[in-house]
């Protein structure tokens, strides 16, 4: 298993889901690729340098550390945005 970080952003605007239950869902994903989710840690609301589309100038921001196997992170991807209420994830590889 390797270890890996993921920053994951949540829509502000009109999101339908607690961030405990988004935490929740990021973990049930996590587990049923193969990966051992670890704690999450807030970052808290954050306006966007560069605003892509007005209605969303801003987001909530999420870090998770997990493990998982080296060829399941595309997929893991994948499926968390199709969850309505992320909005961006960024997993990158720790050392």
């Amino acid at each position: 298993m390797t270890k890996y970080e993921g920053t994951i952003i949540l829509r502000e605007t009109g999101r339908e889901n607690t961030v405990e239950e988004l935490q929740s869902l990021i973990t049930a994903e996590i587990e049923s690729s193969g990966g051992k989710a670890g704690e999450f840690n807030s970052d808290g609301l954050k306006e966007f340098s560069r605003v892509a589309n007005r209605k969303n100038p801003n987001g909530y921001y999420l870090e998770v550390g997990f493990e998982s196997g080296p060829n399941n992170t595309g997929e893991l991807k994948k499926r968390l945005l199709k969850i309505k209420d992320i909005f961006r994830v960024l997993i990158i590889k720790q050392d």
